[in-house]
C-alpha cells in the first residue's frame, strides 16, 4: 500500500524509526488502529480512499501524528532493567564525585538523563541508585525526556502494577524504601518523585540541549536497535551533543558494536554496556528562563566573519525519536538546507559564503539577546566544518553571557586549539584564567595576544589593518593539521 509506505517513511522523519525494525505489517496495523478510532462504523480497513483520507489528515493535524506515534511506541521496560548498568552507574557516580573533591566542579551536583524514559521506571531506577550509594537530593539531578505524552503522564503519576517490578524477592527491597502500597499497586514516595524532571522533547531538536544543558550520565538504551544505520549515526551525534566531557553513555546489550564503530569506548564495566566519546564533547549549563541581554555586544569584539575552504554537505530533514515537540516559548527557526556538492572551487566558494552568512546570523542572534538561535547556527556550522574556530568562539561568548564561566572556557580552548593566533578568544580565554586566579596563565594569554596583534599589523597591506589585529584567514577556523 503506497499510503502505508508514505506513513512509514513520515514516521521515519518524524522520529527516527525504520517500520523494518519491527516486524511485517506494525506500522499497517496501528494505521487499522486509528483508522477504527476515528471511524468505529469503518468495516474496511483496507479501502484505499481511508488511507487517503487519512494520509491526509496526518499532514494537518499535529494531535493524529502524536496519536499514531502512541500507537507504534509500546514501551516494555521495569524498574533496574540491567541491573548491571546501575551496579556501574553508581561505581561511576563515587568516582566522579571524588574526582571532583577540591575542585572548582566539587560543587556541581551530577547530571543524569534518561531517554527515552517511557513510563518512567528507568529514571526513578537511577534517582534511587544515586540516593543508595550516599548521594543527597542535591548533590545530583535527574532529567527524563520521552516523545509518548501518555508515557509521561504515568511517569508523573508515579503509580506502577506488579509489572514493572521484575526479579526475585530478594531484589525488591528498594520497593520497600521508596513505593508505598496503594491497593494492588505502588506509588512512588514524594522524596523520589522530585528527583525527577519530566520533559516532552525531540533528541534532534537543535535546541534540546540549550534547553537542558549537557550531562554525566546518559541512559540511551534499546533505541539504535530501531533505526536503519544513517539514523544511528545521526542519533549518536545528537547524543554527544548532550555529553558533557568525559560523559558516559548506557547503551542496550545488542548496541556495542554501533557505538563502538561511531567513535566510542567501552568503559570496561562488565554487562553494563557503557561508553565514553574518544573526541571532544560540550559542557555547558541549561539555559535559564526567559532572554537575557549579553554585556558586551558581539560587535565590541571585532568578529568579521570567515571564509572556510570546506565542502558543504547534504543537510537533510532531521528525525526524532521517543520525545515529542515540547513548543518553546521562542519559536525555532530551522536552518536552510544545503545541497550536497561534488569538490571544486564555485561549490567550496558558495559553502564559504554560506558559513559567513550563518555566523553573522548567529552574532546578530546572540546580539539581541537570542542565545538559542546563535547557538544552533554555530552548531550548524560546525555540524559542516568542525574545526571552525569562529563557530567555537561565539558559542563561548554566548556561554560568557549566560554565567556559564566553565561553558565559556572549554569553548574559547577549543578556538585556540584550531586557530592559536584567535586574538579574540586568547583574550577572553585569559579573563577567564584570571576570574579562576591563574593570574600565571592568564598573562601567557595576554602576551600571546600581543604578539598575534603585533604580528597582525607587521603583515601590513597583505593583512589586517592595526584596528583589526587578528588574521582573519585564521579566524574562520582552517583547518590546523
Amino acid at each position: 500500500m503506497s499510503h502505508v509506505r508514505s506513513i512509514e517513511r513520515l514516521l521515519r522523519d518524524t522520529m527516527g524509526l525504520d517500520a523494518q525494525t519491527l516486524g511485517a505489517n506494525a506500522i499497517s496495523r496501528a494505521v487499522h488502529a486509528r483508522l477504527a478510532a476515528l471511524s468505529p462504523d469503518l468495516h474496511d480497513l483496507h479501502d484505499a480512499s481511508s488511507y487517503s483520507q487519512y494520509w491526509q489528515r496526518l499532514q494537518q493535524s499535529p494531535q493524529e501524528l502524536q496519536a499514531l506515534i502512541e500507537a507504534v511506541v509500546v514501551p516494555e521496560t521495569w524498574f533496574f532493567r540491567h541491573r548491571d548498568a546501575f551496579t556501574a552507574l553508581a561505581q561511576m557516580a563515587r568516582d566522579e564525585r571524588n574526582a571532583r573533591s577540591g575542585t572548582m566542579r566539587e560543587a556541581q551536583a551530577l547530571r543524569l538523563l534518561s531517554l527515552p524514559c517511557a513510563t518512567g521506571e528507568e529514571p526513578y531506577s537511577i534517582a534511587m541508585t544515586m540516593l543508595d550509594v550516599g548521594f543527597a537530593a542535591n548533590e545530583f539531578t535527574v532529567d527524563a525526556l520521552d516523545i509518548s505524552e501518555r508515557a509521561l503522564a504515568v511517569a508523573r503519576e508515579g503509580l506502577y502494577g506488579r509489572n514493572s517490578f521484575r526479579g526475585p524477592p530478594a531484589s525488591m527491597q528498594f520497593r520497600e524504601r521508596y513505593f508505598t502500597k496503594e491497593d494492588d499497586n505502588f506509588r512512588v514516595v514524594d522524596a523520589l518523585r522530585t528527583q525527577v524532571r519530566w520533559h516532552s522533547g525531540n533528541l534532534f531538536d537543535a535546541s534540546l540541549v540549550d534547553r537542558l544543558g549537557t550531562f554525566d550520565f546518559v541512559f540511551f538504551r534499546n533505541v539504535l536497535i530501531y533505526f536503519d544505520r544513517e539514523g544511528q549515526c545521526r542519533a549518536i551525534a545528537a547524543l554527544l551533543r548532550l555529553m558533557r566531557l568525559g560523559a558516559t553513555l548506557f547503551a542496550g546489550p545488542a548496541e556495542g558494536g554501533t557505538l563502538t564503530s561511531n567513535g566510542m569506548t567501552s568503559t570496561g564495566h562488565a554487562q553494563a554496556f557503557s561508553f565514553r566519546a574518544t573526541g571532544p564533547v560540550s559542557d555547558m549549563a541549561p539555559s535559564p528562563a526567559g532572554v537575557f541581554p549579553i554585556a558586551e555586544t558581539l560587535d565590541s569584539f571585532n568578529t568579521t566573519l570567515p571564509v572556510s575552504p570546506v565542502d558543504a554537505v547534504a543537510q537533510r530533514r532531521t528525525p526524532a525519536i521517543h520525545v515529542a515537540h515540547a513548543g518553546p516559548a521562542r519559536a525555532f527557526v530551522p536552518l536552510p538546507p544545503t545541497p550536497p556538492v561534488t569538490p571544486s572551487v564555485a561549490p567550496r566558494a558558495a559553502a564559504s559564503a554560506d558559513i559567513r552568512e550563518q555566523l553573522e546570523q548567529a552574532r546578530v542572534a546572540a546580539d539581541a539577546g537570542d542565545f538559542v538561535r546563535a547557538v544552533a547556527l554555530c552548531r550548524h556550522v560546525l555540524a559542516t566544518d568542525r574545526a571552525n574556530a569562529q563557530a567555537e568562539y561565539l558559542l563561548g561568548l554566548v556561554e560568557d553571557a549566560r554565567g556559564d564561566a566553565q561553558g565559556a572556557l572549554i569553548h574559547y580552548r577549543r578556538a585556540l586549539y584550531l586557530d592559536p593566533a584567535h586574538y579574540e578568544a586568547l583574550v577572553h580565554c585569559a579573563a577567564q584564567l584570571d576570574a579562576r586566579g591563574d593570574t600565571a596563565g592568564a598573562k601567557r594569554l595576554l602576551e600571546r595576544a600581543e604578539r598575534t596583534q603585533r604580528s597582525a599589523g607587521a603583515a601590513g597591506t597583505a593583512g589586517p589593518s592595526a584596528t583589526e589585529p587578528h588574521d582573519h584567514a585564521h579566524r574562520d577556523g582552517t583547518r590546523h593539521r
